[in-house]
């Protein structure tokens, strides 16, 4: 049977994956960047900062270990192709994302808003192709929730809505946790596009939030809160605007 190859320079991988491998009973080699790769070694685990050293054809890299090692057994089995992939989605103003493909995570990120959420599906899509795709997304934070499913659902994908009250997690990364947990979750299948509509207390928040972003300066407006909260202006969009008419809100 073909082993892992753990080759890297930076201490801190080297441990963070060391600890994984062992956790899940993985035969692996340490390997040395001097010295060559032995015949008995299946696939290689190093830093995306390396890669480009190890001369191997099959080398997998991920900053979090757990993916990193999910992504090298999926690679000693021979098996690239995924029968079914699961997407998960935790909404939010950064939402997690995480992609399962025959139950093992692939990926797991931060989105950098939840417009972004789309341009990453797609990435997760390109490489992983399947002909059964399920994008799941939590119930929670209504407003990014719909702002994310609108335009996933424009795409024509299968969409499902998961209760995700019980997949808070304490953890450093506890909205790509959450986006784990509801990717494995089956929910509901909405049949058409979701509202939009931002609560009082939402706008009331980004008009918080202006005001530590433009340092006091100014509080955006109510309506240019609302579209920020849908997703029609940026944060600093919204404050060049009300820059321009003036620092009251109404």
């Amino acid at each position: 049977m073909k082993l892992v190859g753990l080759l890297t320079e930076d201490p801190r991988a080297y441990f963070e994956m060391l600890e994984v491998l062992r956790e899940q009973e993985l035969r692996y080699i340490s390997l040395e960047f001097s010295d060559p790769i032995p015949a008995n070694i299946g696939v290689v685990i190093t830093t995306e900062r390396e890669r480009d050293r190890v001369l191997f054809d099959a080398v997998v890299t991920d900053e979090d270990p757990d993916v990193a090692v999910a992504r090298a057994k999926k690679s000693l089995r021979g098996d690239q192709n995924v029968t079914d992939l699961m997407i998960g989605i935790d909404p939010g103003h950064r939402p997690g994302v995480a992609a399962l493909g025959d139950g093992v995570v692939l990926k797991r990120s931060l989105a950098p808003s939840p417009e972004a959420v789309r341009d990453m599906v797609e990435g997760i899509l390109q490489d992983y192709p399947s002909d059964n795709v399920i994008i799941r997304i939590g119930h929670g934070d209504r407003t990014n929730r719909n702002r994310i499913f609108n335009r996933l659902w424009d795409d024509g994908h299968r969409l499902e809505i998961v209760d995700e009250r019980n997949t808070t997690t304490r953890s450093q990364t506890p909205d790509e946790d959450a986006a784990v947990e509801i990717a494995m979750t089956p929910g509901y299948k909405p049949y058409a596009r979701q509202k939009v509509e931002p609560c009082d207390g939402e706008i009331r928040n980004i008009q918080r939030l202006s005001r530590l972003e433009s340092n006091g300066e100014l509080t955006v407006s109510k309506n240019l809160a609302s579209k920020v909260a849908i997703g029609e202006l940026s944060m600093g969009q919204a404050i060049d605007l009300q820059r321009g008419s003036g620092p009251g809100s109404d």
